[in-house]
């Protein structure tokens, strides 16, 4: 069945192509529901993870400490499952998006790895049941099980990008589907941080301050793996939060004052990974501010075009100097009075043929930028003029494969002519 004469395209093509259409779409707004949902419960789950280790820390006896425990594992569990759910829904959608019949096709051994890395790290959380006390003896177990769990947080920027227009929008869909460009959050995120990089990389550090904050003072104050013997009573003085992000800063900022210092393994292994993320940090800002500060080519030619106007200006102005000076000079040594303003003179005069100097080698090495700048335009210009000849050739080429063609067709229509004639000729003398 078609729709009609003038269209080829059947109904039931259409009718799939709408269904496809609109389970997407349903997909996609099942993901965004799932994924926000996994939010939800994995920052509950981190909350009650603080509030835990805090009231452990300071030996504060709630009957939150039955429930808490509890209630981590039981929403470590649930996010478990959503993770799964979600992977299943994404899969199902990439079927969709490609055209795959069977779901099974799509999954492999990248598949597979993600899927057991997010489980993995979703899934370490503290034991359900435990003392009530942090003693030093297990403390690289309390480590292990604590602190991974600010890994969750990883979900809140896929939540940003599944809700970002870049995905929801159709048409950017379309682009990057045609263009072989795949909108995952890996290009969501980098396109976040090319538009808004300050925003974006702001939230990212203060996040990165208060999560390697409370991560030092609870190393600290916990005293998990310390440098000295346990038995010696030593209080860390980054116990407290205010130490603990004064400290945080200046090793964040690569600066190092050596007013504070860790008294456990796990502060100072906590401080390597803030000085690294310190590097890194420091790296990106300083590209994206180069970047934003940079002018753009018309600017460019702009700001060489009046700066090359100052040059030759101030060294109109200091050659006009260098005159006055000399024939001051000349002046009053030909009288051979006034020894001070002669010496003032021959100063003035020398500074002068100097800065001329320095002005004109200046302008020496603009021109051999343009200079440079020109060879390259020259060259490309060549480039275009010997592409351009090639492609007139190509075309003389193709037109004299025409008119052969032409000649051709014209001496097969001869043919077929001849032979139109001597056929029926032929069949009247055989009837003969």
């Amino acid at each position: 069945m078609f729709f009609g004469d003038e269209t080829t395209v059947p109904i039931e093509t259409v009718s799939k192509i709408k269904y496809q259409l609109i389970e997407r779409k349903k997909l996609h707004f099942r993901c965004c529901q799932v994924n926000d949902i996994m939010c939800i419960i994995a920052l509950f789950g981190l909350l009650s993870m603080i509030i835990d280790t805090e009231l452990r820390l300071n030996d504060i006896e709630s009957n939150l400490l039955i429930f808490l425990r509890p209630s981590i594992s039981i929403s470590t569990l649930l996010l478990v499952g959503l993770i799964l759910y979600y992977h299943a829904l994404n899969i199902q959608l990439y079927t969709i998006n490609n055209h795959i019949a069977d779901w099974r096709v799509t999954i492999d051994f990248r598949v597979l790895l993600l899927v057991l890395c997010e489980v993995l790290v979703c899934s370490i959380h503290p034991f359900p049941f435990d003392d009530r006390t942090l003693s030093t003896e297990s403390a690289w177990l309390k480590i292990f099980l604590t602190f991974p769990m600010f890994a969750r947080l990883y979900l809140i920027a896929r939540s940003v990008t599944l809700h970002s227009r870049l995905v929801n929008a159709a048409s950017s869909r379309t682009i990057g589907y045609l263009n072989r460009v795949p909108v995952t959050i890996s290009f969501i995120l980098r396109a976040f941080l090319q538009i808004y990089p300050a925003g974006i990389w702001s939230a990212v550090m203060v996040l990165m301050l208060f999560i390697s904050t409370w991560s030092l003072r609870t190393c600290e104050k916990g005293m998990w793996l310390p440098l000295k013997s346990p038995s010696v009573d030593t209080p860390s003085s980054l116990a407290t939060f205010n130490n603990a992000m004064w400290f945080t800063i200046v090793t964040f900022t690569t600066v190092g004052y050596g007013d504070l210092v860790p008294q456990t393994y796990c502060g100072q292994g906590v401080s390597i990974v803030i000085a690294f993320f310190g590097v890194f940090a420091s790296a990106v800002l300083i590209a994206v501010f180069t970047s934003k500060i940079s002018l753009d080519r018309s600017e460019q030619v702009v700001l060489d075009f009046v700066t090359r106007i100052n040059r030759a200006r101030e060294y109109r102005k200091k050659t006009m100097e260098i005159i006055q000076y000399s024939v001051r000079a000349w002046f009053l040594k030909r009288h051979g009075h006034h020894y001070r303003a002669l010496f003032n003179s021959l100063y003035r005069l020398h500074t002068a043929m100097r800065q001329a100097r320095q002005i004109k080698q200046e302008q020496r090495n603009a021109v051999n930028g343009n200079e440079s700048l020109m060879t390259t335009l020259a060259d490309v210009t060549e480039e275009q003029k010997n592409n351009e000849k090639s492609l007139n050739k190509i075309k003389q080429q193709i037109g004299l494969v025409e008119d052969k063609l032409i000649r051709l067709e014209s001496k097969l229509n001869t043919v077929i002519n001849i032979l139109t004639k001597t056929i029926p000729e032929r069949q009247q003398h055989s009837w003969l």
